[in-house]
C-alpha cells in the first residue's frame, strides 16, 4: 500500500512512483529569504572553500571573466555541481568584463600630489592610448583613476596629449581603470572580448550571464540571441547615467539586473547613487524582474573579521529597499574572512527581514496590461495572508510564476516544483523561493500531487496543512499558469 496526498475538491490519483535514483533537491532553503551572490577567487579556490561557503549560504556564485581564466572557472563550476548533491542547488552567474578603459604601464608607479600638473595621453607619462576616450576628452573634464581615489581635471589639450591638474592624489600603478564623468563613448557595450567568455560560458552550462556598462536595450540584443536559446538569463548590470534613463525598456529585455554601484559612483554624482539604487530596485520588483545589489557591502571585511557598522547599515537598507539578493564581491574573492562574510550577512538579512514584516515596504496592485500570471500570482500572495496557510506551493515551467509570487512580498514560504534542473537554480536568485525538481507530470492533477508530495518529503509541509497551489493546464508548458486554489494536505491509503 502507498499512502498519497490530494487536495480537498480533487479526486484522488494514484501516485506514480519515481523511478529509482530519481533527484529530488530542495534549494535555497534557509534562514533568510534574501539570497546571496558571492564572487569566486583565490581566497575561495578549493573545493573545500567552496563547499564552505555553500554551506554558509551561498545561493548564486559570481565568475568575474575580468580575472582569470576559464580552466579554473570550469573547474570551480564542476565543484558546485559536485557538492550540490548533498546540498543546495547553486546558480551561477558569469559577469562579462564589457569596454573597459585603463592606462597603460608606468613602471614602478607614480605618486600624485593634489595642485600639480601632469600629461596624459599617447606616450605621456600617464599613457591613454585608447581612441574613444580620447575623442570623448576635453578642458574641464574630470577624469577618474581606479575606484575613483585619484581624480584629475583636464586644462587643456597639448598636441595629442592632455594637461591635466591632480585634484586628489596618491600612488598611481599601472593599467588602473579610466573613467570620463558623465562622457558617453562610441564603443559597444559587447565587446570581442565578451563574446569569447559568453561562449565559455554557455559551453561551461551557466545560469545567467551579466552584461556591463549597459546603455539602452539594445546594447542587450547580442547576448540575448546567445544565451536565450540555451535557457540561460541575461543580468544587465545597470552602472551608468545612460541606463538609468532607459531603465523600462531595459528591465522589459533583461532577465535580472544588478544594481553596480562600483561603476554608477564614478558614473554619476556618488551622491545620487543610493537614489538610484532605491528607484532601481522598486523598479524592477514592480516588473518581476529579480534584483542584485552589489559592490563594498562588507568591504572592510576583506581583511578585517567584522563589518563597520555604516556596511551593516547599507546591507539592512538594501533588503528593506527591496532587493531579491546582495553580492559580495572582493569580500569572497581575494579576502581573508570569505565564509565569515557570508555568514555575517546572513545575520543581517534575518534581522532586516524581522523587522521588514513589522515595517514593510510598499505592496504592488495588478496591473491591467499584465498578463494573467501576474494576476494569479497576486492573488496567491494575497490568499496567503489567510491565517491558517503555511505557504505558496508553484509548479512552474520557467520561473515565471514564483518569480511574480515573489514580487508581492507574500509573508509566508514561497516554494516552487519544477521538472527543469535549470529553472531550480536559476530561482536561486529570487527572493523568498525554495525551489525543488520533481518529475516530469502529465497532468494537472499529477503536477499538483507531485509538487505537494516533493515539499512534504523534504519537511517544508506537515499533514493536514492548507497551502495556495498554483499550476497550469495543460502542464508542462511555460507562460500558461491559470489555476490557483487552495489545497489542504491529506492522506488517502491506495489498496
Amino acid at each position: 500500500m502507498r499512502q498519497i496526498f490530494w487536495a480537498h475538491g480533487i479526486r484522488p490519483i494514484t501516485s506514480k512512483i519515481w523511478p529509482a535514483g530519481t533527484s529530488i533537491m530542495i534549494g535555497m532553503i534557509g534562514p533568510t529569504r534574501t539570497k546571496i551572490v558571492c564572487t569566486l577567487g583565490p581566497a575561495v579556490g578549493t573545493r573545500e572553500k567552496i563547499r564552505a561557503l555553500m554551506a554558509a549560504g551561498m545561493n548564486v556564485a559570481r565568475l568575474n571573466c575580468s580575472h582569470g581564466d576559464w580552466e579554473q572557472k570550469r573547474q570551480w563550476i564542476e565543484w558546485i555541481r559536485a557538492e550540490e548533491k548533498a546540498l543546495s542547488p547553486v546558480g551561477i552567474l558569469a559577469d562579462l568584463q564589457g569596454p573597459k578603459f585603463r592606462i597603460g604601464s608606468i613602471g614602478d608607479g607614480i605618486l600624485l600630489t593634489a595642485g600639480e600638473s601632469r600629461f596624459v595621453g599617447p606616450e605621456a607619462e600617464i599613457p591613454i592610448n585608447q581612441p574613444e576616450i580620447l575623442a570623448a576628452m576635453a578642458a574641464g573634464d574630470r577624469l577618474l583613476l581606479g575606484d575613483g581615489e585619484i581624480e584629475f581635471a583636464v586644462e587643456a589639450k597639448v598636441g595629442a596629449q592632455f594637461q591635466i591638474r591632480v585634484i586628489t592624489g596618491g600612488y598611481l600603478r599601472s593599467h588602473k581603470g579610466v573613467t570620463l564623468v558623465d562622457k558617453v563613448f562610441a564603443v559597444d557595450a559587447f565587446t570581442a572580448k565578451d563574446a569569447e567568455d559568453a561562449q565559455e560560458a554557455i559551453a561551461a552550462g551557466v545560469d545567467f550571464i551579466a552584461l556591463s556598462y549597459v546603455r539602452e536595450a539594445i546594447d542587450l540584443d547580442e547576448i540575448c540571441a546567445l544565451a536565450h536559446p540555451h535557457g540561460i538569463g541575461v543580468c544587465a548590470k545597470i552602472e551608468t547615467g545612460e541606463a538609468i534613463a532607459h531603465l523600462d525598456a531595459i528591465l522589459a529585455k533583461a532577465d535580472l539586473v544588478m544594481v553596480a554601484r562600483g561603476d554608477m559612483g564614478l558614473q554619476v554624482d556618488l551622491e545620487s547613487v543610493p537614489r538610484h539604487q532605491k528607484d532601481i530596485i522598486h523598479l524592477a520588483r514592480a516588473a518581476g524582474k529579480p534584483v542584485i545589489t552589489a559592490t563594498q557591502m562588507l568591504e572592510s571585511m576583506i581583511v578585517n573579521p567584522r563589518p563597520t557598522r555604516a556596511e551593516v547599515t547599507d546591507v539592512f537598507n538594501a533588503i528593506l529597499d527591496g532587493t531579491d539578493a546582495i553580492m559580495l564581491s572582493g569580500e569572497t574573492a581575494t579576502g581573508v574572512y570569505p565564509v565569515e562574510c557570508v555568514a555575517t550577512m546572513r545575520r543581517i538579512a534575518a534581522q532586516a527581514e524581522s523587522f521588514g514584516v513589522a515595517h514593510p515596504v510598499p505592496d504592488f496592485d495588478f496591473n491591467p496590461e499584465n498578463d494573467r500570471t501576474d494576476a494569479i500570482a497576486l492573488a496567491a500572495s494575497r490568499i496567503a495572508n489567510l491565517p491558517d496557510v503555511t505557504a505558496i506551493v508553484c509548479t512552474s515551467t520557467s520561473g515565471q510564476t514564483p518569480r511574480l509570487v515573489s514580487k508581492f512580498r507574500p509573508n509566508k514560504p514561497i516554494y516552487c516544483a519544477t521538472h527543469r534542473k535549470q529553472t531550480q537554480r536559476q530561482l536561486s536568485v529570487v527572493w523568498g523561493v525554495s525551489a525543488a525538481e520533481m518529475a516530469h507530470p502529465t497532468t494537472t492533477q499529477e503536477t499538483v500531487q507531485l509538487a505537494v508530495e516533493t515539499f512534504l518529503a523534504h519537511g517544508l509541509l506537515k499533514m493536514d496543512c492548507t497551502v495556495v497551489v498554483t499550476a497550469g493546464t495543460p502542464p508542462g508548458e511555460p507562460g500558461n499558469t491559470n489555476l490557483i486554489e487552495l489545497v489542504k494536505v491529506r492522506k488517502v491509503v491506495n489498496a
